[in-house]
């Protein structure tokens, strides 16, 4: 196996702005609000197609079923590429929305649950997130106000975000993106999503767009979202390479490179690696023939767990978020 990239999936949202193609490169319809560009992907109906090298215009899950190990290593036990991989654009609010637990997903969509991580690629000053029920308000609070027809806005916690800031957002949180932000998703491949609120506004239709309030109070947890945010821990640095924890759980790991001039590594057999880069360019080469790719802001490349040496090269300053399982 090779160093692998893949045909970016576009999702047109009522929210999403044009910063995809117009500075993250990506082959989408600058005059159509795109708010997703799915990197990676193995879902039945969204199914990441290889780009480059001999399995071109081979399907991820196709590569998964075909290699195995090969690609997944032998720490993965599952029969599917276990990530999805994405870069949002959220010009405007998302919905205030929230996921639904491996339990609850499987029972009522026969789907998995969600749990993602969020790492801000760019904000505005003004940039906010959304994330969990204030301390002095409960589910049944809120549930009641939902009825009522009240303004639930004041019921939530809001996060200022920077460049660089990362949160985990587990099932069962209430959360949403407030706009004027681009950022880097690591998460379950699920595609289920309870709207528990959408601000009242119509798409380009004139409709609203479909709630989900009982699913939605189905599986709201009493979650501190103050726990949430990364403290990023060093794991190592010199004058060529930092590397911090983002994040590390029982289901992926995900850590922030940055790197003067080169970085050499060597994949262990136990894990695939992805690589997502934030800031800078460069280029990723192997030891195979032929197989380099150019590395720019928002370039997503998938690193086969058997694929043994590789190198990333940069004339200066690059950053990239480093994946693992």
């Amino acid at each position: 196996m090779y160093l692998l990239e893949f045909n970016e999936i576009q999702k047109e949202v009522i929210w999403g702005g044009t910063l995809l193609a117009s500075v993250y490169s990506k082959p989408f319809d600058k005059s159509k609000a795109i708010g997703e560009s799915w990197e990676i992907c193995d879902l039945p109906n969204d199914n990441s197609v290889v780009s480059n090298g001999e399995l071109k215009g081979k399907t991820l899950s196709y590569l998964v079923k075909e290699y195995g190990s090969e690609l997944l290593g032998t720490k993965c036990k599952e029969d599917y590429f276990p990530l999805l991989i994405k870069l949002i654009d959220a010009k405007d609010k998302l919905s205030i929305q929230v996921h639904p637990d491996e339990e609850y997903a499987n029972k009522r969509h026969n789907k998995h649950g969600k749990n993602e991580m969020w790492y801000v690629i760019d904000a505005l000053e003004n940039s906010k997130l959304l994330i969990g029920l204030k301390e002095n308000i409960t589910k049944e609070d809120l549930k009641r106000a939902l009825l009522n027809k009240e303004n639930i806005e004041d019921k939530f916690n809001y996060f200022d975000i920077k460049k660089g800031d990362a949160f985990y957002i587990p099932s069962g949180c209430i959360h949403a993106i407030l706009g004027n932000a681009v950022i880097a998703e690591i998460q379950i491949p699920s595609d289920v999503t309870y709207r528990l609120y959408d601000w009242d506004r119509l798409d380009k239709n004139g409709k609203s767009r479909e709630l989900h309030i009982e699913d939605s109070f189905n599986v709201i947890k009493d979650i501190n979202a103050f726990s949430l945010k990364s403290s990023k821990q060093n794991k190592f640095k010199d004058t060529v390479l930092e590397i911090n924890t983002v994040f590390s759980n029982e289901y992926f790991t995900a850590e922030e490179y940055i790197i003067n001039r080169h970085y050499s590594s060597k994949t262990n057999n136990e894990s695939f690696e992805i690589i997502m880069i934030i800031d800078g360019k460069g280029s990723i080469e192997s030891d195979i023939p032929n197989n380099t790719i150019e590395l720019n802001i928002g370039k997503t490349v998938l690193i086969p767990a058997s694929l043994g040496n590789y190198i990333i090269r940069s004339n200066g300053y690059i950053k990239f978020l480093r994946v693992t399982i």
